[in-house]
């Protein structure tokens, strides 16, 4: 079978199809679109699609997702990085530079919520709370001279994250810290900035089935409104006299627990 024909008779979405073939070629897309009568050892790929089929999420397959343009390491032990957690880090680096409050639209139904405490600009310490696969931290020591902070409540989800920080050569400029929430933070007392993509999900909402069957349970949820962890970190940043002020991302209905 020629790379066309193993793409028409993928039996899923075209754009995945290719994904997949890709990878088990050890090939890029633009190489499939160059080669399409290149015939080729179907076995492995014919595996990966079997797991698609299954809805197991692409980049779970591939163990790769891109985020802010550099490619990540991702499993099941992790969320898959959104583009919606991009514009969260785009808000941040604005707050850093603009210090003013907003609220942004960063997909539907959900916001980036900015809010300022204090002088930002005393600020040379960003945290980001509940890591995960360490986008949002590796992205901001990328893009910024900051000391940076990640927290998680999942050793496995730091391990996951210390990975991609090693990956991106900022493995010495993240300090990777076990706990919940704000719990790793309280004794913090440099001047600090947090920037999270909490648990926001209620409890109830119906999602995909490669979202609910594969992703962590731990990372989406966040009680019956979807707002307790977001209320709880906000509440806990607010009578800290060293954070000067946060970025979150939420749904727009949690905007009214936040005041």
């Amino acid at each position: 079978m020629d790379v066309k024909e193993a793409l028409k008779s993928s039996g899923i979405d075209g754009l995945e199809a290719e994904v997949l073939l890709a990878h088990a070629l050890g090939k890029n897309r633009e190489w499939l679109m160059a080669h399409p009568e290149e015939e080729i050892d179907q076995a492995e790929y014919e595996v990966l699609l079997e797991r698609r089929k299954t809805n197991e999420p692409v980049a779970y397959i591939t163990e790769s997702q891109d985020f802010y343009g550099r490619d990540y390491f991702v499993d099941n032990r992790v969320l898959i990085p959104r583009d919606s957690t991009e514009r969260i880090v785009d808000l941040a680096l604005d707050l850093l530079k603009d210090r003013e409050d907003c609220v942004r639209q960063v997909d539907l139904g959900v916001v980036g919520f900015a809010k300022v405490f204090g002088n930002v600009s005393d600020v040379h310490t960003v945290v980001d709370i509940c890591t995960g696969s360490g986008c949002i931290a590796i992205t901001l020591a990328l893009e910024t001279d900051m000391n940076i902070i990640a927290t998680d409540i999942s050793q496995d989800a730091l391990d996951v994250a210390k990975r991609n920080a090693k990956t991106h050569g900022v493995e010495d400029r993240i300090d990777f810290r076990l706990g919940n929430l704000t719990e790793p933070i309280q004794h913090l007392e440099e001047p600090f900035l947090v920037v999270t993509n909490p648990p926001y999900v209620p409890d109830e909402d119906e999602l995909m089935e490669d979202v609910k069957d594969f992703e962590p349970h731990l990372a989406l949820f966040g009680g019956p409104t979807g707002s307790d962890l977001v209320v709880q970190i906000y509440n806990s940043l607010q009578q800290n006299n060293a954070c000067k002020g946060c970025v979150i991302e939420c749904r727009t209905t949690h905007l009214d627990f936040l005041a």
